[in-house]
């Protein structure tokens, strides 16, 4: 064994004493730190290796460069992870969450002095068309590098000219507490893990109406938590309904619910959006990863649901679970008072203070360090301006700030989003700032700028580059192919402090963002977001109109998404003019069709500015008021007048002030059998309505009212 091998056997017996992990460096040119990995891992006699790279050995145990969690759930005594094939932050994170305690995440890469240069393959996942990898940034390895630099536990294996031998730098590791852990009766391994089986248990034997939510960071058993309890309940005869994002988030849940295959299992998985329509009957709701479903979803899910447990990662590269605690612990405190907060905090795979997970935080910010100190009740003068990362601690901590931010504001972040931010070529950052901290942040993308032979590509459908989602969007769905050679700026996201959301904040973003488009020359500036009723009307309060509502619902948010859009240049100006138009001469007829499924206070918020853009060209016949006034006297059913009623209500400010003055119920059941055409029997579902005399009551009396205060004003 030669001396530097003998040095990593040192330090490998290290890490398994104090069972935690490590971040080793192999610095060098790319063949040169294949080899010697695979001679190091060779000498510690590594038995089970995760690979990331494209250069694996043959038949070694690989990470899929498309499937990071294809592997969660399984665990490694050493992993490699190869950004000469690209450095993949999703990846890196997943790599490292499958490593055991006494293992190491072994990082094939040039020296640290030349990342800032290093030609990353994975800048072609950045890069987007036309301008290509040619303006992608450098300022993520750039970064990475400088954190390396100050981070004082790693190791570090770097190639040396005129010798074989590479050198080797080894950190001085603390002694640290070691927690000894045993895998009782349960399955369990820590006390956290105990204690979250035995609340879940308390929930479906306890009162109703006071659900449990698990949060956990990656790495703490919540998963298998969650399915040691469903196995146990099942086999107790208890029908559990279980959901997430997508079945890969429930895998390891699934997994150790069903520890015998061959037995009948009394759970079943439902995806949030089927689990709506069918609501099958359960003795208990299990949710995984309940961050990353919209909060609108989780509360229509848990108004039918009395016993429920909600899981979530906190942080983690499935998706950060900050926002969940900002947006769902409020409405949780709102309607059910007496419910329980379970936070996993013991590892299962490694012991507390870990280095590698301590690298890896600050490296993929994945417990950034928000703003202090936030007066709700009011905010200083505060600064417009455009946000550029340097390598300095202010700069970190205004990173920090706004990332923390954005991660809180949207119900998934992933590592790679902290990438895309840093280093795309078409990506900016402007904030409301003060001195020291950042109030709001809008994330811009700037778009279009296609022309030749890639437009003609994109109009008929053989192209869809990624990163220029608004002019796709108003070439190849609203008819608009000028969009494409036009500039777009896309508000990708936008966030303010949540003790500050409602007082203005993010219009006076909107608006130096506006003032700032138009002065760099811009046709326009829009956004796409899934969206709900509240949403669309802060965006309607700023001027900017819907033009697009998605013909399909999102498959996590359950949601349609929506195109807002506002002209600067005059070709800017008539194209949104244009699309608008068509979208709302189209919009009575998709309602019935493609929208039908539409919320109605959405469906009332698209409508509100119908009349004001679009004149009445329906027919208002003499024999429609004929029939209109037979239903509302009670002399024809529904179904004689309907298309009468179609017509006059198209014919006449849908939501004007009339409609604004008829309770929610009234004006949801006009929406849905009216506009929609719903079935009978789903809107009396759906209002919770005693049966079919009720809403035709309710239903000929809403428009009673509407219609008379309507005319007489």
């Amino acid at each position: 064994m030669l001396a530097w091998q003998g040095q990593l056997q040192q330090l490998t017996n290290k890490l398994v004493h104090s069972d935690r992990r490590l971040l080793v460096l192999v610095e060098g040119d790319a063949d040169w730190a294949l080899e010697t990995v695979q001679v190091a891992l060779a000498g510690l006699g590594a038995e089970s290796v995760l690979w990331y790279s494209t250069r694996s050995p043959a038949g070694a145990w690989t990470l899929p460069a498309d499937r990071y969690n294809h592997e969660l759930g399984r665990e490694a005594q050493q992993g490699v992870f190869d950004a000469y094939s690209g450095f993949n932050p999703d990846a890196l994170a997943a790599l490292c969450g499958n490593i055991r305690g006494g293992g190491c995440v072994w990082v094939l890469c040039p020296p640290l002095d030349e990342w800032p240069r290093f030609a990353d393959p994975f800048a072609r996942k950045i890069a987007v068309e036309p301008w290509g990898v040619a303006r992608v940034r450098n300022r993520f390895t750039t970064r990475a590098a400088w954190i390396l630099r100050q981070y004082p536990y790693r190791a570090h294996l770097y190639q040396r000219s005129g010798t074989c031998a590479p050198g080797l730098s080894v950190p001085q590791l603390p002694d640290l507490p070691v927690q000894q852990r045993r895998v009782d009766d349960a399955g369990c391994v820590t006390d956290c893990q105990r204690t979250a089986m035995e609340l879940i248990l308390k929930v479906i034997q306890g009162h109703r109406k006071r659900p449990l939510v698990i949060e956990a960071d990656r790495g703490r058993g919540k998963s298998v938590a969650l399915g040691l309890a469903v196995a146990r309940l099942a086999e107790a005869g208890k029908r559990i309904v279980i959901t997430a994002p997508r079945v890969e988030n429930a895998e390891t849940l699934l997994r150790f619910a069903r520890p015998h295959p061959d037995r009948p299992f009394n759970a079943e998985f439902y995806a949030p959006d089927r689990l709506l329509q069918v609501l099958p009957k359960a003795d208990l709701l299990m949710v995984d990863e309940a961050a990353a479903i919209a909060p609108h979803l989780l509360k229509r899910i848990l108004s039918h649901y009395s016993r429920a447990v909600m899981a979530t990662t906190v942080n983690g590269y499935e998706g950060t679970g900050r926002g969940f605690s900002v947006r769902f612990h409020q409405h949780l405190n709102q309607q059910f008072p007496d419910w329980v907060r379970h936070e996993m905090r013991q590892p299962v795979r490694w012991q507390e203070q870990d280095w590698l997970e301590g690298l890896l935080q600050k490296l993929l910010l994945l417990k950034p360090q928000g703003a202090d100190n936030i007066d709700p009740g009011g905010h200083p003068s505060l600064q417009f301006g455009e946000f550029t990362y340097q390598c300095d601690d202010h700069a970190e901590a205004q990173l920090n700030q706004l990332f923390e931010l954005l991660m809180s504001a949207h119900y998934r972040t992933r590592p790679s989003d902290l990438r895309s931010m840093l280093d795309g070529g078409n990506v900016r950052l402007f904030t409301l700032r003060d001195a020291h901290q950042v109030y709001a942040v809008a994330m811009v993308a700037c778009e279009g700028e296609l022309g030749g032979n890639l437009a003609e590509h994109i109009t008929e459908g053989k192209r869809r580059p990624h990163g220029q989602v608004l002019p796709q969007s108003l070439a190849v769905h609203l008819g608009q192919a000028q969009a494409l050679g036009m500039c777009h700026w896309r508000i990708v996201r936008i966030a303010v402090q949540p003790q500050l959301q409602g007082t203005g904040l993010g219009s006076e973003l909107l608006a130096h963002l506006l003032r700032q488009a138009r002065a760099e020359g811009a046709d326009g500036i829009g956004s796409l977001f899934s969206g709900s009723a509240a949403v669309l009307q802060f965006w309607h309060k700023n001027e900017y109109a819907c033009i697009r509502v998605g013909y399909q619902r999102e498959a996590t948010t359950g949601a349609h998404s929506l195109l807002v859009y506002q002209g600067l240049s005059d070709g800017g100006q008539a194209m949104v003019q244009a699309a608008l138009t068509g979208f709302h001469e189209d919009l009575p007829i998709q309602l019935m069709l493609t929208h039908q499924q539409l919320p109605a206070s959405l469906v009332l918020q698209l409508c509100a500015r119908h009349h004001s853009t679009v004149p009445a060209t329906l027919p208002n016949h003499e024999r429609d008021q004929q029939a209109l006034q037979r239903f509302l006297a009670g002399y024809t059913p529904y179904e004689n007048a309907a298309a009468a009623v179609w017509r006059s209500l198209w014919s006449l400010p849908i939501s004007g002030l009339a409609w604004d003055q008829l309770p929610e119920s009234e004006r949801k059941l006009v929406i849905m059998k009216v506009l929609q055409n719903h079935p009978w029997p789903h809107c009396i579902s759906t209002l919770q309505l005693t049966g079919i005399k009720q809403a035709r009551k309710l239903l000929r009396q809403a428009l009673a009212r509407g219609f008379h205060w309507t005319l007489s004003n």
